[in-house]
């Protein structure tokens, strides 16, 4: 293959991905989280990576479930 036709298909696939993100925009909306719930997922996500968690049944009576 020559080096104009790679670069030609090249800039064809980068339109085809810009397109393509357009798509995805459309069909699946971003969904704006406020920071207070950001930071509270935030803090969420490192507790459960240090381990740091809740038993389910102690959980369950805490909630009167």
């Amino acid at each position: 293959m020559s080096e104009v036709l790679l670069k030609e298909m090249h800039k064809e696939l980068i339109e085809i991905r810009k397109k393509l993100e357009i798509l995805e925009e459309i069909i699946i909306p971003k969904e704006e989280i406020p920071e207070d719930k950001m930071i509270e997922i935030q803090k969420l996500r490192e507790e459960s990576l240090k381990g740091e968690n809740t038993s389910w049944k102690d959980l369950k009576k805490e909630l009167n479930l």
